[in-house]
């Protein structure tokens, strides 16, 4: 328990200098009261030190974690030093500036197939060039609770992004240190999985032995997720300690002492790290297998406890930055929790299947918290998918894939390949059957600070219980209560929220009422994909849909909508729809009169089939009440579709104010509307972006709003906003929200009285 003291100690005074949520740091430091009540004279003395040296090592971090450079630099010497990578004709890697060695990332789009070909073979860790490149900070999170890129890169003092006018051989120059040599074997090793190994089992190899899921299949990805067993498709602690032990046990029998082979082991270990990545979990593993080897050469019996203490103090020691990381966070409480549970609960268990069982459990109860927080969402059946898939992984696929790693420089492994690449086939195949099933994963919502707390005491208690009362069940009813609350009070909470969602250029607007009466998506956002020669193709890419839309509703703990409302057949408002229907199902869909021929429909109205969901056409006229909530549909008034004046534009009465949402109603469609309503309002989505054809003065005059909203993509090619619709809201006195400049806007609400808030802050 010393080392887990100490821990919680040098824990919470980073933490507390490091501005985490004020709940979370002092629930940290109750933590550490708790076990500081509990301590010894000699722990008290080394958790009040460690509480000491890291509040100092932090303030010493903090004072220098910021960029060496303005912004404004155009010319700039940088070497490659990891993680390069080309995906169709985009070029990324991680460099670092010469002169002051601060870590920046590069992204370059590549012009041509010859300079594809020619940076493919030129471009390694080590080479060192000289560009004019303009500098720009990373994304931010542009929708609330949005996976912030900008905040990782941080993590690692990354401040930048350089984005090159172009890469010349003849400004460049190759620096032949050892110091890149690992990072150089890892690139030229993946090269070697991907052309000696079929698919899907050369994505695999290169997770398992070097860590690079860059190639892994989106689907496969996405099922063993919805498993809760993703972590097996990278380098995790067992991964390291399974070849750490058969390494070990080769040198022995190869007539080497136990003291060489360790000291050889010691010496691999931190080229290993290196070689995969040195992600967190790796790293962690490698320190705690040195400690242990490093101590047995000493004649001195380290326990797992103390070897994980120290490596968790060494880390947090050189960046205590790396407690944010998701990976980091999963890395340290699961395997704490494994650490002080062998000496009660598991030494319970009286068979293999019963270690495992419970191995699976524990790591899932600990982790609760984190999964809940950074993905909304928690696998029911991840003790039974990890009691099938870990020894599979574990004890058939990665020796096979290290012997054929192995093999392929002396001789062909097409049969070894062949045969574990039908196994792998046959076991994703299993794993979609299972993610299939329903209630497989549990959509929490992402809690705040407060239900964090809840959460995290609920998960301590949890073990507590098990361990005092040898028995689980108890455990798992406080865990299935602790679920109930959370899903209860994030679906059937008194607050209520219209938030327009950041999804580039084009519209999406969440609407929720209070107590789980209703949740609706008025579009969908959704990008026009231009097909590319084959060479500029890239694997993956982002999507409105999966990446955007369906993770925001996730985090509000949507698994189904009441209404999805498509205003009209753009792809720029529905284009994303049939991703998001894959995912989150509705109990109807409208969308507006005649537009169900259009191209971007067919896929839209064929996922809705095929999910028998509900689809018709809104009427002109047509209205509903919630409670205190009406909606009305105020056009078109006929049922041929011609663009965007037939857009469906819906009237709202929702948490005391009245909301008009336009679609891409444009000028002609406001002058006939005009004739036909007079209506006064609250909130207005400006219509088509911001456009001038759209948001004629006579209108906003006539609707006299408060408040506009402006949904529109950073820099987009139309120039939307364009100045004179800004002009005339400005005019009418209109304040105006925009989301190329705020991110996602919120407007929250208890009854009458409610909150205006923005991802981003106003600039």
């Amino acid at each position: 328990m010393a080392s887990l003291r100490i821990g919680a100690a040098a824990l919470a005074s980073s933490l507390f200098v490091l501005h985490t949520p004020v709940l979370i740091a002092m629930f940290s430091f109750v933590l550490t009261f708790i076990l500081w009540i509990g301590a010894g004279r000699r722990d008290r003395l080394l958790m009040t030190g460690a509480l000491l040296l890291f509040y100092a090592a932090a303030m010493f971090h903090e004072a220098r974690h910021a960029s060496n450079f303005t912004g404004e630099e155009s010319e700039w010497t940088v070497i490659f030093s990891d993680d390069v990578k080309i995906d169709g004709d985009w070029l990324s890697a991680g460099v670092k500036e010469v002169q002051t060695g601060e870590k920046l990332r590069l992204s370059y789009r590549l012009k041509s197939k010859e300079e594809k070909q020619q940076l493919s073979s030129m471009i390694s860790p080590g080479l060192t060039c000289r560009i004019k490149a303009q500098s720009e900070k990373p994304n931010e999170a542009r929708n609330k609770g949005e996976f912030n890129y900008r905040a990782y890169l941080s993590t690692v003092h990354t401040f930048f992004i350089l984005t090159p006018e172009s890469i010349s051989s003849d400004a460049c120059i190759m620096n032949d240190s050892l110091r890149y040599a690992p990072a150089r074997w890892r690139i030229a090793a993946l090269e070697r999985i991907h052309k000696q190994f079929p698919e899907p089992l050369n994505s695999t190899a290169a997770a398992l032995l070097f860590g690079d899921r860059t190639s892994s299949n989106e689907d496969v990805n996405e099922d063993y997720e919805r498993l809760g067993i993703i972590h097996i498709l990278s380098i995790s602690g067992l991964h390291v300690t399974l070849l750490t032990g058969l390494l070990f046990w080769m040198l022995i029998r190869a007539s080497i002492t136990r003291e060489k082979a360790r000291m050889i082991i010691l010496i691999i270990l931190p080229l290993y790290a290196l070689l995969t990545g040195a992600s967190p979990p790796v790293v962690r593993a490698c320190l705690m297998t040195g400690a242990i080897m490093a101590a047995a050469s000493s004649n001195v019996r380290l326990k797992p406890a103390s070897a994980l203490g120290a490596a968790f103090l060494l880390m947090l020691l050189l960046n205590p930055y790396q407690v944010f990381q998701a990976g980091f966070q999963l890395s340290y409480v699961v395997t704490w929790a494994l650490v002080l549970s062998a000496g009660v609960i598991l030494k319970q268990c009286r068979n293999a299947i019963e270690l495992s069982l419970a191995v699976s459990v524990l790591s899932q109860m600990a982790a609760m918290p984190i999964l809940i927080y950074h993905f909304s969402e928690l696998s029911i059946i991840a003790p039974i998918a990890n009691l099938l898939f870990v020894p599979f992984y574990s004890v058939v696929m990665l020796p096979a894939l290290l012997a054929a790693f192995s093999l392929s420089f002396i001789l062909p492994v097409n049969l070894l390949t062949d045969s574990a690449n039908i196994l792998l086939k046959m076991m994703n195949r299993f794993a979609a059957e299972m993610a299939d099933i329903p209630m497989a994963v549990l959509v929490t919502g992402q809690p705040d600070s407060q239900i964090m707390v809840l959460i995290a005491a609920i998960s301590i208690l949890s073990f507590l219980i098990w361990e005092k009362t040898k028995k689980v069940r108890f455990s798992l009813v406080l865990c299935g209560l602790l679920f109930g609350i959370t899903i209860g009070l994030n679906r059937f909470s008194a607050e209520g929220e219209v938030t327009f969602i950041d999804v580039g250029q084009g519209d999406s607007i969440f609407i929720r009422l209070p107590y789980g009466k209703g949740t609706y998506l008025i579009d969908t956002g959704g990008r026009l994909s231009f097909e590319k020669e084959p060479w500029a193709a890239r694997s993956g890419g982002f999507s409105v849909g999966k990446d955007t839309i369906v993770p925001f509703l996730k985090r509000n703990g949507v698994t189904e909508l009441d209404k999805l409302i498509l205003t009209h057949a753009d792809y720029d408002h529905a284009g994303a729809a049939a991703e998001v229907l894959s995912a989150i199902p509705t109990d109807e869909m409208i969308i507006s009169p005649g537009s169900g021929g259009e191209d971007v429909m067919k896929e839209i109205l064929n996922a809705a089939a095929a999910k028998k969901m509900t689809v018709r056409e809104g009427m002109e006229g047509e209205t509903w009440r919630v409670g205190s909530s009406m909606f009305q549909i105020l056009a078109p008034d006929d049922r041929e579709y011609e663009g965007n004046n037939d857009s469906l534009v819906l009237y709202a009465a929702i948490g005391g104010k009245k909301w008009l949402f336009t679609g891409d109603f444009e000028e002609a469609g406001e002058q006939e509307f005009q004739k036909k309503y007079n209506v006064d309002i609250d909130w207005l989505k400006v219509g088509h972006h911001g456009s001038r054809t759209s948001t004629s003065l006579p209108f906003i005059e006539a609707i006299r709003p408060e408040f506009a909203v402006i949904s529109a993509g950073i820099d987009n090619r139309y120039g939307h906003p364009h100045k004179e619709v800004l002009e005339h809201l400005s005019k009418a006195g209109v304040k105006v929200y925009r989301t190329d400049q705020h991110g996602s806007i919120t407007y929250t609400f208890i009854g009458g009285k409610g909150s205006i808030s923005s991802a981003l802050p106003p600039k």
